[in-house]
């Protein structure tokens, strides 16, 4: 499993778009195939701050993701309404069960 870790930090005048945008993303992609979940947060401490958190079933499907049309269109909204670059991180990891 693939899970990305994002956050992205809105300009005062943008908070409302940022968000209307990111909620349509993650509720797209979690029609997408191989996508386990998707979520956007808002930040308790800065109220201008959203966190990402998703899960795919492997790094193939998060690839298919990334070339789709409207996730690239996304990413570069997000990239023009922002007050600093995002940022996004991939981890790999593998799924416990509890004993």
């Amino acid at each position: 499993m693939i899970i990305v870790t994002g956050t992205v930090l809105a300009k005062p005048d943008t908070f409302d778009e940022i968000l209307a945008i990111s909620t349509e993303h993650v509720l797209r992609s979690r029609a997408e195939p191989g996508c386990i979940s998707h979520a956007v947060m808002r930040d308790t401490e800065e109220p201008l701050r959203l966190h990402f958190l998703e899960r795919w079933q492997d790094m193939a499907v998060l690839k298919a993701h990334f070339v789709v049309p409207a996730s690239r269109e996304f990413g570069g909204n997000l990239a023009r309404l922002s007050a600093e670059p995002p940022s996004m991180q991939l981890h790999d990891a593998t799924e416990v069960s509890p004993r």
